[in-house]
């Protein structure tokens, strides 16, 4: 996301993943590079702090205001995860860039299939947003690891 030199703010994200290899696809570390930072200025500690669904959501289901896991699978290949987390009590603001990543699992080790979607504010006009790909590209597909 470019924010020209008006300011945005970061409200929210949510991800879904679909695994492609039995496991917890957790434990990936969040980063927030704001700002074309090269070191991100936000660093956590994986993605089940992130979502706030601490010891890898093992109570099953929730979905709470701010935060949750509607969607919980069974840590095998070929479930599906979505999790979600506003930051409307505690926003990140940037001018220039926003680049927020995640690792798929511990030290990217997975394979898995993420899907996300982040929720900003922003000031008008802004430029003109690059067109997403064909929704083939898209859907969700299971790719198992070779041996």
């Amino acid at each position: 996301m470019d924010g020209g030199n008006r300011p945005w703010t970061l409200v929210g994200v949510t991800l879904s993943v679909m695994e492609n290899a039995d496991g917890w696809w957790g434990e990936g570390d969040d980063m927030l590079f704001v700002d074309g930072e090269e070191k991100p200025s936000i660093n956590g500690t994986g993605s089940e702090d992130y979502f706030l669904g601490a010891w890898g959501f093992t109570g099953g289901p929730f979905s709470y205001a701010l935060f949750g896991a509607p969607v919980r699978g069974l840590e095998l290949a070929g479930a599906r995860w979505s999790v979600y987390r506003f930051h409307l009590d505690s926003a990140i603001t940037f001018t220039k860039s926003l680049r927020a990543t995640i690792e798929h699992g511990h030290a990217n080790d997975r394979a898995d299939d993420y899907y996300s979607v982040a929720y900003w504010y922003q000031t008008e006009p802004h430029a003109v947003f690059p067109a997403l790909p064909p929704v083939e590209e898209r859907l969700p597909n299971l790719h198992r690891p070779t041996p």
